[in-house]
């Protein structure tokens, strides 16, 4: 006897999509954020932490959220010399920023309810939990975000390596896939290399700076990039 269960889409409820970043970064997706090493991507991530904690509206955006949590894995940059920094040159409230060591599901931040959740470097976070693949890691992070209502930023490095390894079924979770490339005078340029969500034209790229504060990247001069 099967055990298929059929639900008839008469049934189902049409919702919209919510926003954190408005075609970019939807709230209970997985949002991937990729380049090649070095450009900045941590930085970035750390500068929309900073915004969601004190409830200040995305780049170019007018549309504030209340101030809310935010939880960061950092696998690679130590909290104390450069995540704790950066956040206060981003001008962050540290207060709702949690950092967290070791894969997560969703009973681990029912009480936090965080707005935004960063992984950075995915292959780190992957690497939590060698016994399984790639693949149902990044599934188990689509659940995660359904079942939390967070948005999920994984952060990664595009390297050779990894192009071999993960497949198209790897990028068949995020919704959204951010690309990341330096432009000329030390700028960079975020576009959007893939969404599920939004047809890619009508989503335009950013440009942004990075300024120094006393030795830490600060994120300056956003403006449209097209």
């Amino acid at each position: 006897m099967s055990n298929a269960v059929f639900t008839s889409l008469a049934d189902v409820k049409p919702e919209t999509v919510k926003w954190l970043w408005e075609g970019r970064i939807p709230f209970g997706k997985v949002t991937l954020l990729e380049s090649e090493p070095g450009v900045g991507k941590s930085s970035l991530a750390l500068e929309l932490a900073a915004r969601v904690s004190r409830g200040a509206p995305m780049p170019l955006m007018k549309t504030h959220i209340d101030p809310s949590n935010v939880v960061i894995f950092s696998g690679d940059d130590g909290l104390a010399d450069t995540v704790r920094p950066r956040l206060d040159a981003a001008g962050a409230d540290l207060s709702r920023i949690w950092a967290v060591d070791r894969e997560i599901d969703k009973d681990d931040v029912a009480k936090l309810h965080p707005a935004l959740i960063i992984l950075d470097p995915l292959s780190a976070y992957i690497c939590l939990s060698c016994e399984r693949n790639p693949v149902e890691v990044m599934r188990n992070l689509g659940h995660l975000a359904k079942d939390t209502g967070a948005a999920i930023v994984a952060v990664q490095s595009i390297t050779d390596e990894l192009k071999e390894e993960w497949t198209p079924e790897f990028y068949s979770v995020p919704r959204v896939v951010l690309h990341l490339t330096p432009v000329g005078h030390g700028g960079r340029r975020l576009a959007l290399a893939k969404s599920n969500l939004r047809h890619l034209p009508d989503v335009h790229p950013l440009v942004y700076y990075i300024d120094d504060e006393d030795g830490h990247a600060r994120i300056v001069n956003w403006s449209d990039g097209r």
